[in-house]
């Protein structure tokens, strides 16, 4: 109960003190008497305790999760006061997590340590430096201002894969085809063979030839890794879909690491400053940071060469000289 109900409870206790004036009732005076000592009890105690209620330690596992997954908090809270802690809650306020209720805490001893599990929920990608958490001491109401307590975290919270058309995003035009991993060499692994145009006849494929009645020539090619530069598109739609589009973007990256495939990668504001990516963990941890900007950056064409803009539907550059790839 809250400051609200102990407002009505004083109301019903001055009608509890009028009726017993105006009838003469002892047994009504007593009522009064009886609910004043509890309303000031239950006023003075969180005054006296919640100075001396304090986090000595606190532990957070696991500090890497997905959107939708749980984190446990560990916190070992100390009563430093010669009078027991009765009754409290523990809230962790974060627009990252979400805890169902707030976490009870029933009877701590005089100067004594009680550890206390709380499991709150991740619902929204980020990288977490802060979290506050409030501890309010109460007795029947909720009537003063909770502790508030701040701890310092590295929490990464990543976002979740989503589904997206490979083939399409793969060969979005023939020069940013990101399929293309061999480079036709005159030295290297058998490739293909093509029609003979003039070449040197060291390179005619004799068997070949036998089989099918005309000359070619065996080409060769050198397997090459591609080092590609990626631009993400984090002008801000709405919250939904710009979270929508940084799962397809998790989704698209997943799949350009697993082909041993160099990638650099960068957002709009920070054109310049180009992160490399070698695993799927340096992925995650990118894209947890991302924020989504309101307005489009100034951003020079020439800034934009050799580089591959990720983007969807909804949030397309106004620039037709620029690669893009639409998830």
């Amino acid at each position: 109960m809250g400051k609200l109900e102990y407002f009505y409870a004083i109301l019903i206790n001055l009608l509890a003190l009028l009726i017993s004036v105006n009838i003469g009732s002892p047994l009504t005076f007593l009522v009064f008497i009886i609910m004043s000592s509890t309303l000031l009890i239950t006023y003075i105690y969180p005054l006296i305790i919640t100075p001396h209620i304090e986090i000595e330690k606190i532990s957070i596992k696991p500090l890497q999760i997905y959107k939708g997954q749980k984190i446990i908090l560990k916190i070992f809270l100390k009563n430093n006061s010669i009078i027991p802690l009765i009754i409290a809650k523990i809230k962790v306020n974060n627009q990252h997590f979400a805890q169902d209720i707030p976490k009870s805490i029933f009877y701590t001893k005089p100067k004594s340590l009680k550890e206390l599990e709380i499991e709150i929920k991740a619902i929204k990608r980020g990288f977490i430096e802060k979290i506050d958490i409030d501890i309010n001491v109460s007795l029947f109401f909720e009537i003063i201002p909770p502790i508030k307590k701040q701890i310092e975290t590295a929490i990464y919270i990543y976002p979740n894969f989503s589904t997206i058309n490979y083939q399409s995003v793969t060969n979005t035009s023939p020069e940013n085809n990101i399929g293309l991993m061999y480079k036709l060499t005159e030295e290297g692994e058998f490739f293909s063979i093509r029609e003979y145009q003039l070449d040197d006849i060291k390179k005619i494929s004799w068997k070949h030839w036998a089989k099918i009645g005309k000359l070619v020539v065996k080409q060769k090619a050198q397997f090459t890794n591609p080092k590609l530069y990626f631009l993400i598109n984090n002008i801000s739609t709405n919250e939904e879909n710009d979270e929508e589009f940084i799962e397809k973007v998790n989704t698209f990256l997943k799949y350009i690491i697993s082909n041993n495939i160099e990638i650099n990668i960068s957002t709009l504001e920070k054109i310049n400053e180009f992160q490399k990516i070698t695993d799927l963990k340096n992925s995650l941890v990118f894209l947890s940071k991302i924020t989504f900007l309101k307005t489009l950056p100034e951003i020079e064409k020439e800034n934009l060469n050799n580089k591959i803009v990720l983007t969807d539907q909804n949030r397309i550059l106004n620039n037709t000289h620029t690669s893009m790839i639409v998830l």
